[in-house]
């Protein structure tokens, strides 16, 4: 290969090189260059070869290839905030990866104070004992939620007053026919023990008279679970987020209140609750970019085509 310098050409591809290169053009008149001028130009068109190729100090190429992994854990009640905003912000920021899987509040608030997870979600508070455990997690509000009461799309009963529910949930009131149903056995459907949803349930329902969930309850891990177990038995009764609400099933009205965003929104509801993420202290920077999109505008329309209540 020969280079043009000025009237000369130099050969990068000569067989033999003996020190000083003879650079020759046809019918021109021979000239010689020195050893160190050609070691130096070669060394040049490499270098300006490689800048061009964007191997080397390419600062936007080694830019655009940068990109977040994170792992969310925890609340199958805000599963579908975070999954929703996950895909729309993989969409926007091309090479990010955003990994989102349920398993309950618990799971969530555990995985991310143990750093398995990098954002945990909890549909409850933290606990006193987490609080003491976990001193260093910092949660942020992305969502409110209602826990509505469910039963079988085809039972007549279309209202429960608080005590009714309370004396359900206790074991006090076992038929339908109690509350002017059909004779038949409550079959009682609850989440598991450390379930955001069902503290928030507890909470609401069973703090102020000091009881709690009976033991036969037939006991279900999620909110989708408790939806299918109690829209396939035509005695069943469960609670799930609102955001789960579907023609499977048949909501409630509590105390002649439906459970409604609307209804969450002004307080008329009783069963309501706040939807955290955490993070273990301050935000890194990739955490802090996936927060700050779920509390943009674009981030609350999708809390909102979620079936949840934005906190803007």
């Amino acid at each position: 290969m020969y280079i043009v310098i000025g009237k000369n050409y130099l050969c990068l591809d000569c067989a033999d090189y003996p020190g000083d290169m003879l650079i020759e053009k046809p019918h021109t008149t021979q000239r010689f260059l020195p050893h160190a001028t050609v070691t130096m130009l070669v060394i040049t068109v490499v270098v300006v070869s490689l800048f061009g190729s964007g191997c080397i100090g390419d600062k936007d190429a080694e830019t655009s290839t940068q990109s977040m992994k994170l792992q969310v854990t925890g609340s199958t009640t805000v599963l579908p905030i975070a999954d929703e905003c996950a895909r729309v912000y993989m969409e926007t920021h091309p090479g990010s990866r955003i990994y989102v899987s349920g398993g309950g509040s618990s799971l969530g608030i555990k995985s991310v104070a143990d750093g398995i997870a990098d954002i945990g979600t909890a549909s409850r508070d933290l606990k006193d004992s987490e609080n003491e455990k976990y001193p260093d997690l910092v949660l942020h509000a992305v969502a409110k939620d209602g826990v509505a009461i469910i039963t079988h799309a085809g039972n007549p009963i279309s209202n429960l007053t608080m005590e009714e529910l309370q004396k359900i949930y206790t074991g006090e009131i076992t038929n339908w026919k109690d509350l002017g149903g059909v004779d038949a056995k409550i079959m009682v459907v609850s989440r598991e023990e450390g379930s955001g949803t069902r503290d928030c349930f507890e909470q609401a329902v069973l703090k102020s008279i000091k009881q709690e969930i009976m033991d036969y309850a037939v006991i279900q891990d999620s909110n989708g679970k408790i939806r299918t177990t109690v829209a396939g038995n035509k005695d069943g009764i469960g609670f799930i987020s609102i955001g789960y609400i579907n023609s499977d099933v048949r909501a409630v009205k509590l105390d002649d209140i439906e459970p409604t965003v609307e209804n969450v929104q002004n307080d008329k509801y009783a069963i309501s609750r706040t939807l955290w993420m955490l993070t273990n202290g301050d935000p890194d920077e990739d955490e802090r970019a996936f927060l700050n999109f779920v509390f943009s505008d674009a981030g609350q329309k999708l809390v909102s085509d979620v079936h949840f209540i934005p906190v803007g």
